[in-house]
């Protein structure tokens, strides 16, 4: 169908017409902004990403396979050192060890039995002052000895029955919380699958990369302000505790150096991996004159308002921070300057 042509050209002139009003709204000149000095406390940071850990990750596993018969705990529970969260079917194992523990009992028995009687003959060869080891005749001692060793290896025993007990049950070597459960009561398993995973919660840190460029400003010590994605509105303080000497590649191939930031405190629950923001403080200043980054031209100078006019003036910068740059000499307080082209 063809388009007649009063239409054709009444859309032509239409769409030059809006092409033009573009064209000009981008060609514009910015209007200039006005700002006064302002004192305030301004940082110089280093930002950079990264989650939340814990002391450490534990994989929690049993020494050997067999039928898990219990699981204690559920993800996200507080678990102690010494607490016992899983088990396997150690029937066997509790009979061994009550047979060894009969053994130790009965051995040493046998062991007070021997010394009784060896005191009683040296007593009797002497009276009291006779009685001890140095009295003893040398079948005295061959007798001791061969129960004291009998003794020794059913204690020796028990310790292994102990151990393969303990083979059967995982342990929390210390405490924190349950992060991963990966297995059910009733199922068989091997000595070198992952039961659950747990976080030593004792020490909070949010784990972080420094690029390169970066890493010659960070240092053991500095003060560090932590925000996580999941709570936009806190903001923890933390020092850099750990710089790793080594670099590492990322997916995108940048070489990046690992750090570490002790959180001085914790006061929510603790989820594993929460991602986050951290800024490195290099330096601080407080109560100092401060303007905004883009009032400052590339000379050093600032476009300030005077009788109605646009005058230049040369400054001295200090520190900056992402919005605002110290200023050290050339202004005052409370003066206006222009961000963008003098009028």
């Amino acid at each position: 169908m063809r388009i007649p042509k009063k239409i054709f050209v009444i859309g032509l002139i239409a769409l030059v017409a809006i092409s033009v009003f573009v064209f000009f709204q981008r060609s514009a000149p910015k209007q200039p902004e006005f700002t006064t000095v302002q004192k305030a406390d301004i940082k110089q940071t280093v930002s950079i990403s990264g989650s939340l850990a814990g002391q450490s990750s534990i994989d929690l596993k049993f020494p050997k396979g067999g039928k898990i018969t219990s699981i204690s705990v559920s993800e996200g529970d507080t678990v102690y050192e010494g607490q016992t969260l899983a088990a396997l079917e150690n029937t066997n194992e509790m009979i061994t060890l009550q047979q060894a523990d009969n053994t130790l009992r009965d051995k040493q028995a046998a062991v007070d039995k021997v010394l009784d009687d060896i005191h009683l003959s040296q007593y009797g060869m002497g009276g009291f002052d006779n009685v001890g080891s140095g009295n003893e005749t040398m079948a005295q001692r061959q007798l001791r000895t061969a129960a004291e060793v009998t003794r020794d290896n059913a204690f020796d025993s028990l310790k292994l029955a102990q151990k393969a007990l303990n083979d059967t049950l995982i342990i929390s070597p210390t405490s924190g919380i349950v992060v991963q459960v990966n297995h059910v009561t009733g199922q068989v398993i091997g000595a070198t699958e992952v039961v659950m995973k747990m976080v030593d919660t004792s020490n909070i840190y949010f784990s972080a990369e420094v690029d390169e460029a970066d890493i010659s400003k960070i240092s053991l010590g500095q003060k560090t302000e932590v925000t996580l994605d999941a709570y936009p509105d806190k903001i923890w303080q933390g020092e850099v505790v750990e710089v790793q000497p080594q670099t590492k590649t990322t997916s995108t191939g940048a070489t990046v150096v690992s750090v570490k930031i002790k959180l001085d405190r914790w006061d929510l629950n603790f989820i594993n991996g929460l991602s986050g923001q951290a800024s490195i403080i290099l330096s601080e200043v407080k109560n100092t004159l401060t303007i905004p980054t883009e009032a400052l031209r590339d000379d050093n100078t600032v476009l300030v308002l005077s009788d109605g006019r646009a005058k230049s003036k040369q400054i001295v910068p200090g520190i900056r921070s992402d919005q605002a740059v110290e200023i050290k000499e050339g202004l005052e307080e409370n003066e206006t300057i222009i961000i963008g082209k003098a009028f």
